[in-house]
């Protein structure tokens, strides 16, 4: 589908990031200072509801925008939103950004003693040419 589909993917496995939020609650990244389930940014900073993100920090070759959080709970997070992917046709540095609608799930909750309550998996359902496509992202590998 894409020209350099794995190298996409290995990027967008790292942190689901934030790249400008819109709305959301920005919180303290200190021990014990999360007390929900958050997002953790690019820039090590723990978020709920973010309208915004950053999906590959090295290259952003993929990002979400307008999000809007249908639940945000402490186990598992729904919304919709624009999935925006670089094709990396011929290469990623002259490739195109190509839209989709996405629905999210965001779940299997993880607990480090830093950060606290973090969402260590996303689920993006779009479709591609028609076609039902479901990419899952896992995070904070």
């Amino acid at each position: 589908m894409f020209g350099n589909r794995m190298t996409a993917k290995i990027a967008v496995a790292g942190l689901l990031a934030v790249l400008a939020p819109t709305s959301g609650v920005i919180a303290s990244i200190e021990a014990g200072a999360a007390t929900g389930t958050h997002l953790l940014t690019c820039t090590r900073q723990l978020v709920t509801r973010p309208g915004n993100y950053l999906l590959s920090c090295a290259d952003a070759n993929a990002r979400l925008a307008r999000v809007h959080w249908s639940s945000w709970g402490a186990t598992r997070a729904t919304g919709v939103g624009t999935l925006s992917q670089n094709n990396c046709t011929p290469n990623c540095v002259s490739g195109h950004f190509i839209n989709y609608a996405v629905t999210i799930s965001l779940g299997k909750v993880i607990t480090s003693p830093k950060y606290g309550k973090e969402f260590s998996r996303a689920v993006f359902h779009y479709k591609v040419k028609g076609k039902p496509t479901e990419e899952i992202f896992y995070l904070n590998d």
